[in-house]
Parts: structure tokens; C-alpha cells; sequence
């Protein structure tokens, strides 16, 4: 996923994103300012100012933490409202207010909201759990992400269906790999902390096929409980003949063949992340259909092919394009590229330009002799050799970065 994410958070998920409205208010004797007019004073600018310091400090990420604050001026008194994940990130914004000059009234709530009890975690239900960049969201442009069935996710609050129309609530969550967005209620199984690392510690199996079923009985025409994808986790509760007795993260018990799942602790023990090996799982998913959003077998966004290849081989990356060009060490680009070597992560986009700042908006991975493997359109082997067959014009121009994550051979 590239960062047009980004372009819409503000609008979408407005996570960790300052939105100020200064209001005066009307009474006896004061003079009312529209909001208009207030916006270009002082006051303003310094509130703003003073908050985007503690903006940068406690969640310079807009999707990896929550800063949701907004200000309404009474008098000489702000208020501040809103969410943020800590109490430090809280007491600092209350401070620099104060310290800009201003009395402040609290109003911000640190999350996770006190309506959730402890029941403050969850895990993924189903065999993939869309999850959307805001509240009730249903538009393919408004998924964020998907989390495999079996992940252990934080929830940090609701939100209430207003139109009470049957459908559940929605729910801000963060993946393992700290990325937030919202899914609804039916797409995992809330539960305390005690429960979820219960979970965690309890003997797991991965799905090692891009696509199986749970069954009600160990036959091969028993009744489907329900799907599940590769890279899903499932409780082992048993064996029968060629079957693993299962459990799902919301208690149901079914039946899963042994050649569809391996034991996950063994597995994660077995995986090399060698050149070779993340070559070769990449090429399993040529021609899978791009969705953005997606995770899996059934269709991949850029950032998220890279992502499910090398976790395959065992290393965790970051969700979005722009976080994985932080991870790895910088490889130099020449006109050659001969500096580059199979596995790099490639980056494109447009550089920073004068006031314009860099843009990253797709990601693959390189292979040899300027040939790479990415997730636009389908999965597919492309080239930046402009004489080549394969090449692809519109991104040859466009490479700005190469990271490496493999250790050196």
C-alpha cells in the first residue's frame, strides 16, 4: 500500500492527525468571532504550534498512533478534547497549551475507552478481517489493511452504529505490527490481555494452503465451519486419523486435514530468510489479482505482497510502503544498478523537490539483472531495463530507493 493512504487519513481516519477548531463563545458582554476570522489570529497558531510539537513527539505516524485532539476557546480558556493512546502524550498537550499562555480544560480521554472493561483485546475471527480507515466504511478504497484469523489485535474504542439498523458495532484496533484502522464487531473475538497472551502460548497451527476449510467432522464431505486462508492460526486441540481437531478464537470446534496446517512454533523455527527463498515464494503468487488492502493469496497490494513474502521466510515488515523504506539499511542507486542484489526492497515514487516532500507510492522486490517482482495490476516480473521486453515504463523512472533486509551471504 503506497502513501495515498496518507491523502485520506486526515478526511477518513483523522488518527493522530490535530484538528483545532477554535470557537468563541457567546455570552454577556463578549464579542462573538467567527471561526472564519479566528483562524488566521495568533491564537490560532500558537495553540496549533504547541500541539504539533507533541503531535511529532508522541504519534509522528498518523496510522501507528492516536493524537485526536480538538480546541474550542471560551474567554481565555481552551479546551482541549479528544483521544490519545497515552497519558504522557495527554499531559503534554495539556502543558504546552498552558504554556503558550492559555488556562486549559481537560476533555481528552485516554484510550482505551472505559466502556470497553478490559475486555481491551481481540482476535481475528475471520479468515481475513477487512479492516477500514474509518468506522462503517464498505468502499474497496476504504480498506486499510487485513488481519489473518488467530491475530491478536489491541482495541482502543467504539463506535456505535447511530442508524440502529442490526448491524454491530465498529471498533479502533492495532495489528501486531501497530498499524490502526477499524473493523466491525463480528471480525474478531474480544477478550483481556490475560486471555490473549493465553492464546498466543496455546499449541497453534498455521494454514499452509493458499486456501482449505474447517469441517464439523474429520470427512471430506462434512459441513464447512468455516474457511480459512494461508498464514491463518488455529488452536490444536487434537488429532483423528488424517484430521487436526481444531479450535477458532470464538470457540468453535471443527476439523482441519494435516496437510493444510503445520505446527506454528516448528514452522517459525524453520524458515531461512535466504535471497533464494524469497525469490522463490514470490514467484508462487504470479498473476494474483492486486486489492488494495490485501494480505493474502486472494489478492495483494504492493506493501502487502512484500509483506507476506518475507514473513514466509521468517522476518516481520511494516504494513505500508513508506514504514517499509525505513526498515533495512539504504543501498546506493547507480544507473547500473549493479549495486543491488536479489531481495532488495525497491521503492518509487516522486522525490522532495523544493517545499514538495518525498512521495512513496509503490514498493517490489528486486531480483537480477534489473528484473523485480511486484503486486500492480497482478503479481507479475517486470524489468527497468528500458530495451527489455518486460519493461515497465512507468515506474523506470520513477525508483528512488533501495533498502536491504537480507544479511549479507
Amino acid at each position: 500500500m503506497s502513501t495515498r493512504m496518507l491523502a485520506r487519513n486526515a478526511a477518513c481516519i483523522a488518527l493522530a492527525i490535530i484538528s483545532v477548531d477554535l470557537l468563541v463563545a457567546r455570552g454577556a458582554g463578549q464579542n462573538t468571532q467567527s471561526a472564519q476570522n479566528l483562524a488566521a489570529t495568533p491564537v490560532y497558531q500558537a495553540v496549533l504550534d504547541a500541539l504539533r510539537v507533541v503531535q511529532d513527539k508522541f504519534a509522528p505516524d498518523t496510522k501507528r498512533a492516536i493524537f485526536e485532539i480538538k480546541c474550542r476557546q471560551d474567554g481565555k480558556t481552551i479546551t482541549l478534547e479528544g483521544d490519545v493512546d497515552s497519558p504522557a502524550a495527554k499531559h503534554a498537550a495539556l502543558a504546552a497549551v498552558q504554556a503558550a499562555g492559555w488556562d486549559v480544560s481537560d476533555r481528552i480521554t485516554v484510550l482505551p475507552a472505559a466502556d470497553l472493561g478490559d475486555r481491551v483485546w481481540g482476535i481475528a475471527t475471520k479468515s481475513l478481517a477487512n479492516m477500514r480507515v474509518r468506522p462503517f466504511a464498505e468502499n474497496s478504497r476504504d480498506m486499510a489493511t487485513q488481519a489473518f484469523m488467530g491475530s491478536v489485535l489491541r482495541v482502543w474504542k467504539r463506535q456505535t452504529n447511530a442508524q440502529n439498523d442490526g448491524q454491530p458495532n465498529w471498533y479502533l484496533v492495532q495489528t501486531a505490527d501497530e498499524y490502526l484502522s477499524w473493523t466491525d464487531g463480528s471480525s474478531f473475538a474480544a477478550c483481556t490481555r490475560e486471555q490473549a497472551e493465553a492464546w498466543k502460548a496455546a499449541p497453534l497451527l498455521i494454514v499452509t494452503v493458499f486456501e482449505g476449510q474447517i469441517v464439523k467432522e474429520p470427512l471430506t464431505n462434512a459441513a464447512t465451519i468455516s474457511d480459512v486462508v494461508q498464514c491463518d492460526l488455529v488452536k490444536r486441540v487434537g488429532m483423528e486419523g488424517d484430521w487436526f481437531k481444531v479450535e477458532l478464537p470464538d470457540g468453535r470446534v471443527g476439523y482441519l486435514t494435516r496437510k493444510s496446517a503445520a505446527d506454528y512454533a516448528a514452522w517459525r523455527g524453520e524458515r531461512r530468510l535466504t535471497a533464494e527463498n524469497i525469490e522463490r515464494t514470490a514467484r508462487l503468487y504470479l498473476d494474483r489479482p492486486y486489492l488494495w488492502g490485501g494480505i493474502s493469496w486472494r489478492g495483494l497490494d504492493c506493501s502487502g505482497f512484500t509483506k507476506l513474502v518475507y514473513y514466509l521466510n521468517g522476518m516481520d515488515l511494516n504494513r505500508d510502503a513508506v514504514e517499509q523504506c525505513r526498515q533495512g539499511i539504504e543501498v546506493p542507486l547507480d544507473n547500473n544498478l549493479k549495486p543491488l542484489k536479489k531481495g532488495d526492497l525497491l521503492f518509487f515514487g516522486e522525490a522532495a523537490s523544493g517545499t514538495s516532500p518525498e512521495r512513496i507510492t509503490h514498493t517490489a522486490i528486486y531480483l537480477q539483472d534489473k528484473e523485480f517482482i511486484q503486486a500492480f495490476g497482478t503479481v507479475h516480473v517486470s524489468s527497468l531495463d528500458p530495451a527489455s521486453p518486460l519493461a515497465d515504463r512507468r515506474h523506470i523512472d520513477t525508483l528512488i530507493h533501495a533498502r536491504r533486509l537480507l544479511r549479507e551471504p
